[in-house]
């Protein structure tokens, strides 16, 4: 068989889960673990097709369960390759432990969870956002994942390099919250050419790297020693030291968790940040995110023809969640809350603002469409 590239530069017509397949396979991915789950599994299909075929061949393995993919993509980033696992719903909370040991051992890996109705089996082949939580909390413990939403195929490949990069640049594991309508919506979206788009590669012991024009700080993010090169590696769940090696003292540990709070903060600014559409006049606001906030799009494009002045704050990355920017970006205006589950998405944005918000839960396998969300926004705006 010929040896494909890793970038199939141009124009592709396909589905979110092909973009998100392509946007790993662009940004470096070597390994991938899994476990076939609806309505992931075709991100699976296609990496098969084109991980082990590339000109430097990677490996894929389906695993026996969600544990055991979680936990071999944590093997593999520790050999120094990248490493990501897909799966949706159910699965998502079967890896959750393994997650926890992913951010203790500071292990840069990518997880995208195309999610869908629940709890347990719930809904498989209908699109739910009841998963936001679980991005955030899921595992026991604090910490902080960074966590990208997209709203399109185009973002599905742009969002999952991206996390790429951030996985590498801050050595903790990335989420890509994307759901069942853009799993299979097919739309035109575009592969750029290889060196085109930033990769970011993870830096050894006693190295910097630079990442989107600022140098990661060291300090924070500790050079990664891996295993099999020369110098010995350590990894462990345990409370350890920057070298790895096991300290459970109070102040080693307090140590440990603030840095791997404060390396994913101050380095914020440098995550996908919100779309504003429609922000400068606007005043009332829907906040959303994913595959509703196409629905979003379409509501205030036709009540915008009504004279009603409505604008949306798109969330890109979700967590850390950018509250001093929706302070600003919101002040003094009404806000509407619009989301595939019940409160989901109300509780951080009612946390930003220190207020209550109207709402628009629709947890029940279906995007809201455009009139649901318009009438909201005429019931607001006394029209």
């Amino acid at each position: 068989m010929k040896k494909q590239p890793r970038a199939m530069a141009g124009r592709h017509l396909d589905s979110g889960n092909i973009a998100v397949a392509e946007g790993a396979i662009y940004a470096g991915l070597h390994g991938y673990y899994g476990y076939p789950i609806t309505p992931s599994t075709s991100i699976m299909e296609h990496i098969v097709k084109r991980l082990p075929h590339l000109e430097e061949p990677g490996y894929f393995l389906q695993c026996e369960d969600e544990i055991a993919s979680i936990t071999a993509t944590i093997g593999c980033s520790w050999t120094r390759k990248k490493a990501m696992t897909a799966t949706s719903g159910p699965g998502f909370s079967l890896m959750q432990e393994g997650i926890g040991l992913a951010v203790m051992t500071e292990t840069p890996l990518v997880l995208v969870d195309v999610m869908r109705g629940g709890p347990s089996t719930g809904l498989p082949t209908f699109p739910g956002q009841q998963e936001l939580m679980q991005a955030h909390f899921g595992s026991h413990g604090d910490y902080i994942i960074p966590t990208f939403a997209p709203w399109s195929v185009q973002e599905c490949f742009d969002l999952t390099v991206e996390a790429f990069n951030a996985a590498e640049a801050l050595r903790t594991p990335v989420f890509v919250l994307s759901d069942q309508v853009l799993s299979t919506l097919k739309e035109k979206f575009v592969i750029p050419k290889e060196g085109e788009m930033e990769v970011v590669n993870r830096a050894h012991p006693g190295e910097t790297i630079t990442w989107k024009g600022t140098e990661i700080s060291e300090d924070l993010v500790p050079g990664m020693n891996c295993f099999g090169e020369e110098k010995k590696a350590f990894s462990t769940g345990l409370s350890h030291d920057e070298s790895g090696h096991v300290d459970l003292t109070a102040k080693t540990f307090e140590r440990l968790t603030n840095r791997m709070f404060e390396k994913v903060h101050r380095y914020a600014h440098l995550l996908p940040q919100a779309e504003k559409y429609m922000m400068d006049d606007a005043e009332i606001v829907i906040v959303t995110y994913g595959s509703t906030a196409r629905s979003a799009y379409e509501a205030i494009n036709l009540v915008r023809e009504q004279g009603l002045k409505v604008g949306m704050y798109r969330l890109r990355t979700i967590w850390p969640f950018p509250e001093e920017d929706l302070r600003k970006s919101t002040e003094g205006k009404e806000i509407l809350v619009v989301e595939m589950a019940r409160d989901q998405l109300t509780w951080p944005v009612e946390r930003a603002l220190l207020r209550r918000v109207h709402h628009i839960a629709y947890p029940m396998g279906l995007i809201p469409p455009p009139s649901v969300i318009t009438k909201k926004v005429r019931e607001i705006g006394g029209k």
